[in-house]
């Protein structure tokens, strides 16, 4: 498979995870008009930190994640804040990924043998993912590759299918500012690749800036539009019984194929968001934690599990979290790591206003101050 259908396949991949699922829900919540604005700006957003990350991952020459860039280029207390950061999202994320992947694998797996316990999905989701990780980027970007493109394949088939049932009363809602931040943290965490960005540039080699930013470009877009349309067909078929991991809902009202198809996509869609951020936290952990590859590869497999056994298993509440806080934080980082190198020479990859870096870092911030008064409010 050609380099750079394997690196756009890696950032779709990415992206197009857990989150997904989720979407749909806070569309109904926020009202669809309210949601499909607020998905085109963070698209627009997202797709701004991706290129912005892109031009950080290649000016440098050494190789790093995003706590070794802060720490290089913003200091080591911000390197420390980074770190915290970047390994509670990454944390959250592969969380989020088990308890969802795990529950659409389990559906499977007793679709296919009925007397299996309910917690066999969750472990066989837990150990295939590791036990790709473990064979390292090569590998992990070939699997990533085959099992995204039967994703985005049976993602737009379950779509098409629920065209029919669309209902017009279902989308009509009017816009609604004061609920802008409803859908927030889920579609932020939904959009949310960045951190694969270094293995991109890694599978299409050092010399390839204008390569990156297109397919960084094409990849964040096709994620969004992937949304857009999962989103109307659901919302549109199930309205206010759109259910938080969107498929249960259908199912309840379509029958058990849905089931089968939906948790299909499901576990398509988690496991290789799973394997792909799992690589980042093993990489997070040699290159800029000074770990041992077999150190690395425990570390990250243990957090996860850990994560699931003291009791985390609130869905909603893992990408909402993760979204606006750590992604959040993140993609200021980001910004900020984007306008010292701009300050220091022409961009390679993309060049953004300076205007427009303090506009998304205040929204970026804005959107935790919401997320964490929500959550302590509660």
């Amino acid at each position: 498979m050609p380099r750079e259908w394997v690196a756009f396949l890696l950032l779709v991949g990415t992206i197009v995870g857990a989150g997904m699922f989720a979407v749909p829900f806070v569309f109904q919540g926020a009202g669809f008009l309210t949601g499909v604005f607020v998905l085109i700006g963070l698209a627009t957003a997202a797709t701004c930190i991706h290129l912005a990350y892109a031009e950080v991952v290649v000016v440098t020459p050494e190789a790093h994640r995003l706590p070794g860039y802060v720490r290089g280029y913003l200091g080591r207390s911000l390197g420390i804040l980074s770190s915290a950061s970047y390994l509670f999202g990454l944390s959250g994320s592969l969380l989020a990924y088990v308890v969802l992947g795990g529950a659409f694998l389990g559906d499977l797996l007793r679709w296919l043998v009925p007397s299996l316990p309910s917690t066999a999905g969750y472990v066989a989701f837990y150990l295939f993912g590791v036990a790709v990780i473990a064979r390292g980027i090569r590998f992990e970007g070939v699997a990533n590759a085959v099992l995204t493109i039967a994703l985005v394949l049976a993602l737009v088939g379950l779509a098409f299918t629920l065209v029919p049932e669309i209902s017009s009363a279902n989308l009509h809602s009017s816009f609604q500012a004061s609920r802008l931040f409803v859908p927030y943290g889920v579609i932020l965490f939904a959009l949310a690749g960045a951190a694969i960005i270094p293995d991109m540039r890694r599978v299409l080699g050092t010399g390839a800036p204008r390569r990156l930013r297109n397919l960084v470009l094409l990849g964040t877009v096709t994620a969004a539009v992937l949304y857009g349309l999962f989103a109307l067909a659901v919302v549109g078929a199930m309205g206010g019984g759109t259910t938080p991991d969107a498929i249960s809902g259908l199912a309840e009202r379509f029958g058990d194929s849905y089931r089968v198809a939906g948790a299909l996509i499901g576990f398509l869609a988690t496991i290789t968001s799973f394997i792909t951020l799992g690589v980042v936290l093993e990489g997070t952990f040699r290159y800029d934690f000074g770990f041992r590859r077999e150190a690395a590869w425990l570390a990250t497999a243990i957090i996860p599990g850990l994560l699931i056994l003291a009791g985390f298993h609130d869905f909603i509440a893992i990408v909402s979290v993760v979204g606006a806080v750590a992604i959040g934080f993140d993609s200021m980082l980001i910004l900020a790591l984007y306008g010292v190198l701009r300050s220091r020479g022409r961009p390679k990859v993309v060049s953004l206003p300076a205007t427009a870096c303090f506009f998304l870092a205040a929204v970026f911030g804005l959107g935790i101050i919401y997320e964490l008064f929500r959550l302590f409010s509660q």
